[in-house]
């Protein structure tokens, strides 16, 4: 199921904001649709859980597929019919909290506790090995045909995702989001909570920031897919192996070594002037920023099965998004100069480094 809707996600999502800057739209609004949609997955995962909670996991994934194909027609139609963005965040939100909130929980009761590092490599690195050209192929379909037959291919990827969706197991699920306990988490497991702020600062920068900082420097939509197919290399070929040495050689270690090769990425990125530079970079993030993603994944599922697993997600979503909030709201100060989020990112990667040397997985004594 995750590698067929990852392959979709591979052909667009890398293309949505360069697609937000082709429809005349300036860098500010991009992100303020971006702050909409993380903001908007977060409540609505009070939502999705009410909704797995009543008719179970697979069919609350089912039940966001009319809403995504929705926020694609939107998408689709922009000009026609001048929906505003923050329509279009909200309703991508919704349908994101459908997938990821079962997602989180399948995850989190079927990864084992010994080898988590390894089975979340292998997780991930799938999607990326069926998506790997995905980006390029889509840079090419836009160049030649334009975004919306983009979209239109993408819909077309999206509708068969279904088709394995449709053969799961049911998973019944009757686990409640407990708002007390959700404000015990962030007094017991600050570090972890911080963790997860610097992290998501770190990735959104580099899944939604860095590309838009490649296109507005080099004005090359093929660039853009250039930079997506680097990146899927360097998590393919890091996933598998991080995903087996994360449970061997400790989370903490690989974690701290990824975050301080990131600030030294970042700080290059900030005086980068060439598309070569560009590439090479984007290809060292996609290495070593797996170096956080996998140990981070595994400390997020690894608790998840210890608490209360809805609880915790949602104080894990939390996390998420403070990050991209703190993010965007910057990068509305710098927006004139955008590299300048550059080294607001290779600060959170030094507060991902002090946070090595802590415990993540351990509750702080009141």
């Amino acid at each position: 199921m995750n590698a067929i809707y990852g392959l979709a996600g591979s052909f667009i999502g890398i293309f949505i904001p360069i697609y937000l800057l082709e429809k005349n739209l300036n860098p500010a609004n991009v992100f303020w649709f971006y702050l909409v949609y993380a903001v908007g997955v977060l409540l609505f995962f009070f939502l999705a859980n009410k909704i797995v909670r009543s008719i179970g996991l697979r069919k609350t994934v089912l039940l966001g597929y009319p809403f995504l194909f929705l926020y694609f027609f939107l998408l689709y139609t922009l000009n026609q019919y001048n929906t505003p963005l923050y329509v279009l965040a909200i309703v991508n939100a919704f349908q994101a909290s459908l997938y990821w909130f079962p997602l989180h929980m399948w995850l989190t009761h079927t990864s084992r506790q010994e080898g988590i590092g390894n089975d979340l490599g292998k997780f991930f690195a799938a999607s990326q090995i069926v998506g790997l050209l995905a980006p390029v192929i889509g840079a090419f379909v836009v160049v030649l045909f334009g975004f919306k037959s983009l979209f239109l291919l993408t819909g077309a990827i999206y509708l068969i995702s279904v088709i394995p969706v449709l053969y799961l197991p049911e998973f019944p699920f009757k686990e409640k989001i407990h708002i007390r306990r959700f404000f015990q988490l962030l007094k017991e497991r600050p570090h972890y909570i911080a963790a997860e702020i610097f992290e998501n600062i770190r990735e959104d920068a580099e899944a939604i920031i860095w590309p838009v900082f490649v296109y507005l420097a080099f004005r090359n939509i093929l660039s853009i897919g250039y930079i997506g197919t680097i990146s899927s290399i360097g998590v393919i070929l890091f996933n598998l192996i991080v995903g087996r040495y994360t449970d061997k050689a400790g989370k903490n270690k690989l974690f701290g070594a990824g975050a301080l090769i990131m600030v030294v990425i970042w700080v290059l990125r900030f005086f980068t002037t060439t598309p070569l530079v560009a590439y090479s970079l984007t290809l060292a993030a996609a290495f070593f920023g797996v170096l956080i993603m996998i140990p981070i994944n595994a400390i997020v599922y690894g608790l998840a099965k210890t608490e209360d697993a809805p609880t915790f997600i949602l104080f894990r979503e939390f996390g998420v998004t403070l990050g991209r909030v703190l993010l965007y709201i910057f990068a509305f100060f710098v927006i004139q100069s955008i590299n300048y989020i550059f080294a607001f990112t290779a600060i959170a990667c030094l507060g991902l480094l002090y946070l090595s040397q802590k415990n993540l997985e351990a509750k702080v004594v009141l």
